[in-house]
């Protein structure tokens, strides 16, 4: 390999150094696409670094879909490689703006029913009374076999009949709210902050307990601003990077598309 470029003076964290150099190395072909990178051993040597700050650069790559990891076989250079990049600006269903993306999300529904005993916040976003029925639906969103997110939904079972047994439109909620029951959010309010993880959402995101996920809480509405749905969804925080488009405004700036 050639001489790295690493700048320890640099305020430049020094992983994110080893990710740039090694994204330009791949993209001057040092490596063919789909060969496999040196080990994580060699890898950190050659930069002088220990593996856990290695570690670092390759899990930012690998968000990036640069490379991807193998168990048991190595890190390898993707063919085409194409970043786990979720855009918000694209639809205003939970769950559903991921399936915006060009890349091969997956979702599988894993619960869906009437449900009466729920936590407070839903009733209270979505303005229901504490004997009102709702629909509570919960998927599991996998990219290339990796689980990415676990998202959960409700919505008042009065403005979509029977909807806890109708089988979702390529199991997504947005298609069969507009489809089904013609219905169609106008505007969304999402809140995001960073979690640590529980057992059981480890055993469906497979990964480390303890392990940082990022959860996005949001209500959709129509537009005469009464809700439609209250959803929360919890990312795998290693493997997913958010973009937010900013414009200017009179008094400071928004997020939108």
């Amino acid at each position: 390999m050639l001489k790295a470029a690493i700048d320890r003076n640099s305020p430049i964290p020094i992983y994110y150094q080893i990710e740039t150099d090694l994204k330009k190395r791949i993209i001057r072909r040092e490596w063919d696409k789909n060969q496999q990178l040196p080990t994580e051993i060699e890898l950190a040597k050659h930069y002088n670094v220990s593996r856990i700050t290695l570690r670092q650069a390759l899990a930012e790559l690998e968000k990036d879909g640069v490379i991807s990891k193998q168990r048991g076989k190595g890190t390898f250079i993707n063919s085409d490689p194409a970043p786990y990049v979720n855009n918000l600006s694209y639809t205003l269903i939970s769950g559903d703006r991921i399936k915006q993306q060009p890349y091969s999300i997956a979702a599988t529904v894993l619960e869906q029913m009437i449900v009466t005993d729920i936590f407070p916040d839903v009733y209270e976003h979505l303005e229901l009374k504490p004997d009102d029925r709702v629909v509570y639906i919960k998927r599991l969103f996998v990219l290339n076999g990796k689980p990415l997110a676990v998202g959960r939904s409700w919505i008042s079972a009065k403005i979509v009949p029977d909807l806890e047994n109708t089988p979702l439109i390529n199991n997504s909620l947005s298609q069969t709210l507009q489809r089904k029951y013609r219905l169609h959010a106008n505007l969304v309010e999402d809140f995001m902050e960073v979690v640590r993880s529980t057992q059981s959402e480890c055993n469906l995101l497979k990964c480390a307990y303890d392990t940082p996920l990022i959860l996005i809480k949001g209500t959709s509405f129509f537009d005469d601003n009464q809700p439609l749905e209250y959803s929360n969804t919890l990312w795998a925080g290693d493997s997913v990077r958010f973009r937010f488009t900013m414009h200017d405004a009179d008094d400071g700036f928004i997020i939108g598309p």
